[in-house]
């Protein structure tokens, strides 16, 4: 029997009463998070008018509906997909999976949660296949090489997540053992995703998850008429999706501890609003912060691992929100100047700030073995701030804010979902929704967002 078949079993059998109570428990946390994530960007940037643009083309009655999050109007359960995938990309405050280097909840939650609506599935149902998602997709994404995905400029959520929402989709579905192995085939033949859009600030990265939503949930939806998808989909000699993306792979970690190892006990929740690589150089800028006196900085020094370096590590000053978010340069900046980064650190003006922008051109960015050799099992780095004088102030980071080794606590958490939500569709209901996500296993049916 081959790995992929063992995890499409998995996902085909797995039921919420195997599940321990603190798997069940961190699964109602992700859609917390996830949803509040989504429901902060209902008025973000180009999101309303995207909504405008799609609800024209796909407007038309359909016997499978579902809730455009947050925008009042329903849309087809597939193109209710693309939009809510894209806003809970869209802030950069989505959750993360370091082993996998992907952002399982943007694509699983919102999977589940659009499908178990349109079918009128119950909240024990919608568990189900959000656990069933995030042990598939983590797993697809922990068996490849990460590092050398990425350094070939593919964007692993968009990658790995047709996997997750092939699983939860199908979950859902009721799909059986040989339809779950096509499912999963014909996910991985989708798979995209770049990260050419960081070149010009281009703002298409949310598409990355949305789009790995939607065919995710086709693949499971032509397995389920019968179309059949290659069960070699991952290791293939010709064609091999792994092959094609990464420089190795190991089949064996996709089934290892299966059923007993819960990689959804193993999520970072984001605290700052921009990409996760940025967070322990902000950590570190706020340690360091009270210590420091701006003024006699004459240079500052981030120490971190290689993709880092690669990915955030710029030191062209940002132009857009865009560029800020990736910016390991401008956030340390922004934490120093201003002792937070919050949405608000990348209003355009915020971004203009000639002190911001100064400090900003005194970051150096290099990549230190200590911290590439961790990677990614382990994300840091160490911020060093080195005054006229030649003094120096530095604080290392070894486990960042948010992450498994230091969590945000369950009322962190709830004051999140509660800001970003309430921002989106009002504080009364954003209560409403959260009281009713804490107690989701006993919901007869998903509530309309």
């Amino acid at each position: 029997m081959t790995e992929l078949r063992q995890l499409a079993g998995f996902a085909v059998k797995f039921r919420l009463e195997q599940a321990p109570e603190e798997v069940v428990k961190a699964a109602k946390y992700c859609v917390l998070d996830s949803i509040g994530s989504a429901l902060g960007a209902v008025r973000y940037e180009e999101i309303p008018e995207l909504c405008r643009e799609l609800r024209q083309w796909c407007a038309a009655p359909a016997r499978r509906t579902a809730s455009v999050w947050g925008q009042g109007f329903s849309l087809d359960v597939f193109q209710a997909l693309l939009l809510n995938g894209m806003m809970g990309h869209a802030l950069e405050l989505d959750d993360v999976h370091t082993g996998s280097k992907s952002h399982v909840g943007a694509v699983v939650v919102e999977t589940a949660w659009t499908l178990a609506e349109a079918l009128g599935e119950s909240g024990g149902r919608l568990l189900e296949a959000v656990i069933t998602g995030y042990e598939v997709m983590a797993r697809v994404g922990m068996a490849m090489d990460v590092v050398s995905n990425r350094k070939r400029g593919w964007h692993g959520t968009g990658i790995i997540g047709t996997f997750g929402a092939a699983a939860a989709a199908g979950h859902l579905l009721g799909l059986n053992e040989d339809q779950m192995v096509s499912a999963l085939g014909m996910a991985g033949t989708q798979s995209s995703g770049l990260w050419a859009f960081l070149e010009e600030g281009a703002t298409c990265k949310k598409l990355h998850p949305a789009r790995a939503a939607v065919n995710g949930l086709t693949a499971a939806v032509l397995a389920k008429g019968g179309m059949t998808g290659p069960e070699r989909i991952l290791d293939a000699r010709d064609g091999g999706l792994y092959r094609a993306v990464a420089d190795s792979f190991d089949m064996k970690i996709l089934v290892n501890g299966l059923g007993t190892s819960y990689e959804i006990l193993k999520i970072d929740k984001k605290p700052y609003p921009c990409c996760r690589t940025t967070h322990h150089a902000i950590d570190g800028a706020l340690m360091l912060r009270d210590r420091a006196d701006l003024e006699q900085v004459e240079r500052i020094l981030v120490e971190t691992y290689e993709v880092g370096v690669l990915q955030c590590g710029s030191q062209g000053y940002p132009s857009s929100a865009v560029e800020a978010k990736f910016s390991i340069p401008y956030t340390v900046a922004a934490a120093l100047v201003r002792g937070n980064v919050s949405l608000a650190e990348f209003a355009p003006e915020v971004i203009g700030d000639p002190l911001i922008q100064s400090l900003a051109n005194r970051v150096q960015v290099t990549a230190d073995p200590l911290f590439t050799g961790r990677y990614p099992d382990r994300w840091g780095c160490r911020v060093r701030l080195i005054d006229k004088d030649g003094s120096e102030l530095a604080v290392q980071v070894d486990d960042m804010s948010g992450s498994v080794a230091k969590p945000l606590t369950e009322e962190q958490e709830k004051r999140k979902f509660e800001g970003l939500a309430g921002e989106g569709i009002g504080a009364e209901r954003s209560r409403k929704l959260e009281a009713a996500i804490l107690k989701i296993e006993t919901e007869e049916c998903i509530p309309r967002i």
